[in-house]
């Protein structure tokens, strides 16, 4: 064994620059992954016992960041791994000309991944246990949690980043060193040329993504509701694995299909450019899928977030069948806005915070059982609140063990009219009857009380009126009893701004995963082109020039930039469109354009990175 981690040590130095690259991804997704891990611990804390205010919310949100981070952490810390590993199969190749036995091959890459990540996941770990806290303020401004909360420290979180990264990354080199055991011969033929086909395991589960993306986007078409409009979002995610998976058939047929097109028509640069991305296909691949996930998770996050915020003002505008709205209002001031001359009709709609128990297991702890929600307490003349009731009635709203829920609530488990739902307000436990199920959950929130359910408890609430005659004297005299109110239109707009708003944590985080993927995706193409000196050396020996490699190279970069974002948007489209078709009612996809421009825009920017690394190693005459 000591032999095995001597070898790699040695192997460590000489390819210092393709480890230093796996290097380099694995801190940074050490920190990211300890840093999440230490909100999850926290949600998880705050959640046992007596449950602390906002304990579900920030416990739902750490695990759906977690979630989503731990799947992209583990996706490119493998793909460097194997991209790095593959590099060296010309060194694989000759060991086993000269007599090492696959399971020799495969000690050593198992000795360099450990000797990696033993070295990078501390490296990462410290940066991230001190990054985690400086989110605390976001998270208190977006009251999840309350004004002088502490995160605290956390030894769970690094150690739990230690059994996720470091199985990932020996499955990627295992796999990158798989070659070895075919024998020698064909270990050393296939360190010249990467074999364009792909084996039938690929093919099927390549097959296998891309049919659930198209299903899982299609979702929407046929379930209405939220829930379902966010599951079809996730497809992006299932086509971009299908890509990474199937990418090198892909990228190589593209190039293959180019150059029979334009033959040597192109010039020298364009037509060295396409064939090294048909003969090299894979190491193409792996430049082009961080790029495309930078473009596909950014547009799927931020086009849901968009559709959601213009389905829920639709709703809450065709909800209320009003004139005007008081929105700074006392629990008193109903009944002098309902004796104020040519005022019709007056309801008021107060939100207060619940917990809702979502598993009746008894075994279930408690931070998994509970989950953070609201309801609305409707009181006064509930015709002008029109949630669009689809069973029972609101009628049936008679005290605090009555609810109405949204049908978005009913996918959690609940089976609809006189079932029951179990709440938790300001520590009471309260089982209230389902009596009424409604349509419009993102416009009036997933549960409806009656007032009885939160009496004694602190809220302001929103008072909507209907007026016969001019609208303008009914508001002076509101005006002089001090009460300012505004129009339908005007109150959605603060209501959906007030959503976006809410939205600043969720965005902060969204960078966060996405200023990853592109220093990854940065890091991944450094690498590959400091990984073809000997490659440059021999084409400027057979007679190309300093300029005609630039350009190819530059070729290259424009080649990786417009497949990435052909890839990233063709990944992103079906979600979107299934999104906007079950919250919306059409397809025509909510886009935000100032955001997907800038993304592509960081895609071309990554994208030249190359050639900088091109111009140093391109220096200098032929060797």
């Amino acid at each position: 064994m000591s032999i095995v981690w001597s070898s790699a040590r040695a192997a460590a130095r000489v390819h210092r620059a393709s480890i230093a690259g796996s290097f380099a991804v694995v801190v940074l997704a050490s920190a990211l992954l300890t840093a999440t891990g230490a909100w999850v611990e926290a949600g998880i804390r705050r959640s046992q016992g007596a449950v602390e205010p906002g304990a579900g919310e920030l416990l739902a949100l750490a695990t759906s960041f977690a979630g989503t981070t731990v799947l992209i952490a583990l996706f490119l810390v493998a793909s460097t791994f194997g991209q790095s590993l593959r590099q060296r199969r010309r060194q694989f190749a000759l060991l086993r000309t000269i007599g090492a036995t696959p399971g020799q091959v495969r000690s050593m890459v198992v000795a360099e991944v450990l000797l990696v990540t033993a070295v990078a996941v501390p490296v990462g770990a410290v940066p991230g246990l001190l990054a985690a806290p400086r989110l605390t303020d976001l998270v208190v401004s977006s009251g999840i949690v309350p004004a002088g909360f502490e995160l605290g420290f956390s030894l769970a979180a690094p150690v739990a980043t230690v059994l996720l990264l470091v199985p990932a990354a020996l499955a990627a080199g295992l796999l990158a060193s798989r070659q070895v055991a075919d024998g020698a011969a064909s270990a050393v033929r296939q360190a010249g040329v990467e074999a364009p086909g792909l084996g039938r395991t690929r093919r099927i589960v390549a097959g296998v993504l891309l049919i659930s993306g198209l299903v899982v986007a299609g979702v929407p078409f046929v379930v209405a509701g939220t829930l379902a409009s966010a599951l079809g979002s996730t497809s992006a995610l299932l086509l971009l694995a299908a890509v990474a998976v199937a990418g090198s058939r892909l990228v190589h047929t593209v190039a293959s299909r180019t150059l029979s097109l334009v033959g040597g028509r192109a010039g020298a640069a364009p037509t060295l450019a396409l064939l090294n991305a048909r003969g090299f296909s894979r190491r193409l691949t792996t430049a082009v899928v961080p790029l495309a996930l930078l473009v596909a998770l950014g547009g799927v996050q931020t086009g849901f977030a968009m559709t959601a915020t213009q389905a829920a003002g639709e709703q809450l505008r065709d909800g209320l069948s009003a004139d005007l709205v008081i929105e700074q209002s006392g629990p008193e001031d109903s009944a002098a806005v309902a004796r104020t001359p040519g005022v019709d009709a007056v309801a008021t709609m107060t939100r207060v915070p619940v917990d809702v128990k979502t598993d009746d297991d008894e075994g279930t702890p408690g931070f998994l059982a509970w989950e953070s929600s609201s309801v609305l307490a409707l009181s006064g003349d509930t015709e002008l609140v029109d949630p669009v009731v689809r069973e029972g009635s609101l009628d049936d709203l008679t005290g605090a063990a009555t609810i109405a829920v949204s049908r978005d609530a009913l996918i959690g488990g609940l089976k609809g009219v006189g079932d029951t739902v179990d709440l938790r307000m300001a520590g009471d436990e309260v089982r209230a009857t389902i009596v009424a199920v409604y349509d419009r959950g993102l416009g009036f929130g997933d549960f409806i009380v009656a007032p009885a359910a939160i009496e004694g408890l602190a809220a302001s609430p929103v008072t909507v009126l209907s007026v016969d005659g001019a609208g303008s004297d009914v508001t002076a005299a509101l005006e002089r009893q001090g009460l300012v109110a505004t129009s339908v239109d005007d109150h959605v707009q603060g209501a959906t701004e007030a959503g976006a708003d809410g939205q600043r944590l969720s965005d902060v985080l969204l960078l966060v995963l996405l200023a990853f993927s592109g220093l990854v995706a940065a890091n991944t193409l450094v690498m590959l082109t400091a990984g073809r000196a000997a490659e440059f050396r021999l084409l400027r020996r057979t007679g190309a020039t300093r300029s005609q490699l630039l350009a190819m190279i530059a070729t290259e970069s424009m080649v990786v930039a417009l497949t990435a974002i052909v890839i990233g948007v063709a990944c992103v489209l079906p979600s979107l469109v299934g999104a906007a078709y079950g919250l919306l009612g059409t397809v025509v996809p909510a886009v935000n354009w100032p955001i997907s421009l800038g993304l592509i825009g960081a895609v071309l920017l990554v994208s030249l990175l190359p050639i900088a690394s091109g111009r140093r190693l391109t220096a200098g005459a032929a060797v």
